[in-house]
């Protein structure tokens, strides 16, 4: 199916290299010979932002719209195009973070920006190093993946995946178009491996996710694959409830050995909340709360549920100040799970970050209510 791409600059014509079938509409006719050398790829010269320009190459039937120009006004318009001729699937490239609540209101879903993206990797370099990251996760897992969770906690893994740059596997049922996967990481620009359900499969991951936490993704080779974040959708079904006989989600969180992210918000993050008790995870959830505050440009919040050590607090906030990550505090007063679960439910977040199992006040019925009830995503930690 054809996929239009606005803007024939170098991301442009990357994108049109791994994407077949594409259309490339570039302003400067300067461009149009390098264009040219592009296998399959058409190319035309003129405003992609112009309707009726747009109506000519065609509206109907186009599997993606893809918007890569460096004008945030040009992105807007050619989107709010694309939106209005009922295409689903949009991508834009968007310069200003500040930009980004202009384009969500569009319903734009898949927003890109190089930008922050470039200067947090910079800055990361900068302070870390060629050889360390301060990335929270490299190797994320998505257990199983059917009809329902195709469009959701893979969705989910890609963004994080892609402020992350990490990489995804994924268990896929048979019913799944693994074409439409493949093509949505090569646009979100994630590396991906897909495996197919299998009966040995299955068992192999429930033995591993039981007792260490790795997965075989490789029976024959016996290839051990250990994953730093696990992500499933809050309302998995299928072979996981075969797996596990009981609520897949809450078993998966105990048994796993490294964080998972119970997926419901499906896109970027602009408020995260992490919260802190004097247990020893706590210096654990604030650093994984910093270090995707810091990769989405997010806004964070410390939700502190009893007295601390203020160097816990200190270490936090240096941590945040780093990457460049603003941080507000707040106290809980009165009793805390009723509190905690009301400030989670109103708070407008989009991820809390939790402890697996607590020791201080959070205890492990207030991490299941909060799983369960919370209208955001949920990472839990270890």
């Amino acid at each position: 199916m054809k996929k239009i791409i606005v803007g024939g600059g170098r991301a442009g014509r990357e994108q049109a290299v791994q994407l077949p079938e594409s259309v490339i509409i570039e302003l400067n006719p300067g461009k149009r010979e390098k264009l040219s050398e592009l296998a399959g790829v058409e190319v035309i010269i003129g405003d992609g932002s112009d309707e009726e320009l747009l109506k000519r190459v065609g509206l109907e039937g186009v599997e993606a719209f893809i918007s890569l120009t460096g004008n945030d006004d040009v992105n807007y318009r050619a989107a709010t195009i694309a939106k209005k001729h009922g295409i689903h699937k949009i991508i834009v490239r968007v310069e200003d973070p500040e930009d980004r609540e202009r384009f969500q209101k569009l319903g734009i879903e898949y927003i890109m920006f190089p930008t922050k993206i470039v200067a947090n990797l910079i800055g990361d370099l900068v302070r870390f190093g060629a050889g360390a990251s301060s990335t929270p996760f490299e190797k994320i897992f998505v257990p199983i993946l059917n009809k329902d969770t195709v469009e959701k906690a893979f969705k989910e893994a890609l963004f994080v995946a892609s402020v992350a740059r990490a990489e995804v596997t994924a268990v896929s049922s048979v019913d799944i178009d693994r074409r439409e996967m493949e093509s949505r990481a090569i646009e979100m620009g994630v590396p991906l491996t897909i495996l197919l359900e299998e009966e040995n499969l299955m068992d192999i991951i429930k033995k591993h996710l039981h007792y260490s936490g790795y997965v075989i993704i490789d029976h024959v080779k016996e290839r051990l694959y250990h994953p730093d974040c696990i992500i499933i959708d809050h309302e998995e079904r299928g072979i996981l409830d075969k797996l596990f006989k009981r609520s897949v989600v809450l078993k998966l969180i105990k048994c796993a050995s490294c964080p998972v992210l119970v997926a419901r918000t499906y896109g970027y993050y602009e408020r995260v909340l992490a919260l802190l008790d004097s247990s020893d995870t706590s210096e654990s959830v604030g650093k994984h709360a910093v270090q995707i505050a810091h990769l989405c440009g997010a806004d964070m919040y410390l939700l502190i549920l009893e007295v601390v050590p203020g160097e816990l607090i200190d270490g936090i906030k240096k941590m945040a100040e780093k990457g460049n990550v603003r941080i507000t505090e707040k106290w809980i007063e009165g009793n805390p799970m009723i509190e905690v679960v009301k400030e989670v439910k109103s708070g407008d977040y989009e991820l809390v970050v939790v402890p697996r199992r607590g020791t201080g006040v959070i205890r492990s019925d207030m991490i299941r209510k909060i799983v369960n009830d919370a209208p955001c995503s949920v990472l839990t930690v270890v």
